[in-house]
């Protein structure tokens, strides 16, 4: 592993070394209420390993951009030790360059007084890859439409996408990614998370996904860690973290006009009735039903006026664990 002091690990042959390794990483908050209550990290330790996609999961407020610029260099650990690709990231920003891709809130590839097509394209330039290539993904994120719209004009979900294409353009071997689904509808982030499965495992790219979304690691990546108390809590898949605490979603159906309750639905338990019959709750488990196929048996029998998804509370989650 890469040592906080700068010093580079040993080497390994790059068939076994893992894509990125924490080892027992602390982080001190360097200003703010939090900084007078706890350390942020106090001992994080994992491995991520080629080709292979982990979620981590944390609550709102709880590091998960500090991470992520862990993961990338743009800050140093108090204390432990990060490599990726056998390299400590704070000390080896050129070798690593190209080889890792990332999206970290507040650190854009893009300039944004550019039109997109241009930024992409002095990116082409700089990272010596070919002009199709932002092409291309641009229409895989259906972005081209707004390539000759400003970096700064275009929506939050659009410059999302736009980032993503710039992480992805040197073909990395390597994603670490901050979020990359906040702020999209639920179309935009199906469409992200498509690119995503496919780059993974088509690619074999290594994919570090820090977010508080559980639908995102339940969709991206096989194994989830839980971020508790400044360590890792827990280190699994969405079955297991379901069979441990019973990650409920909820399902809220709001109808046209009352229909008889939604009580015999296979893959849902019908939770509660409200607005004179207007609106329906079911609840539905991770792992033991298709969402899409609960979706599609509501809309068969009920005049649907809109469908909401309500995702388990990380923050409720996260305390559970460290009961």
């Amino acid at each position: 592993m890469a040592h906080s002091d700068g010093g580079q690990p040993p080497t390994q042959p790059a068939s076994t070394r893992p894509a990125i390794a924490f080892g027992h990483v602390g982080l001190e908050p360097r200003r703010g209420p939090l900084r007078r209550r706890h350390r942020l990290f106090d001992g994080v330790s994992f491995t991520v390993a080629a080709g292979e996609a982990v979620g981590v999961l944390l609550p709102p407020g709880a590091g998960k951009t500090s991470l992520a610029r862990l993961a990338t260099g743009h800050c140093a650990p108090s204390f432990g030790s990060i490599s990726v690709l056998g390299l400590n990231p704070g000390t080896a920003q050129r070798e690593l360059t190209g080889r890792v891709g990332t999206i970290v809130n507040e650190h854009s590839q893009l300039w944004l007084d550019d039109l997109l097509g241009d930024s992409l394209t002095r990116l082409c330039r700089f990272y010596d890859v070919p002009d199709h290539r932002a092409r291309e993904l641009s229409e895989r994120l259906e972005l081209s439409r707004v390539l000759k719209t400003p970096v700064e004009d275009l929506t939050p979900a659009q410059r999302r996408r736009a980032e993503l294409v710039a992480a992805l353009l040197p073909e990395p071997e390597v994603l670490i990614l901050d979020e990359p689904m906040r702020g999209m509808d639920a179309p935009s982030k199906e469409r992200l998370r498509s690119v995503l499965r496919q780059e993974n495992r088509m690619h074999g790219r290594a994919l570090l996904l820090v977010t508080s979304d559980l639908a995102d690691i339940e969709s991206l990546c096989p194994r989830l860690l839980v971020g508790v108390e400044g360590r890792i809590g827990f280190d699994g898949n969405v079955s297991a973290l379901n069979e441990l605490l019973g990650t409920e979603r909820v399902l809220v159906v709001d109808l046209l006009r009352p229909v008889a309750p939604l009580d015999d639905l296979p893959g849902a338990d019908l939770i509660a009735v409200e607005a004179g019959g207007l609106r329906q709750r079911l609840g539905l488990v991770p792992g033991q039903v298709k969402i899409s196929k609960v979706l599609a048996d509501v809309v068969s029998r009920a005049p649907v006026r809109s469908l909401t998804l309500e995702e388990p509370d990380v923050t409720e989650l996260v305390r559970r664990l460290a009961v």
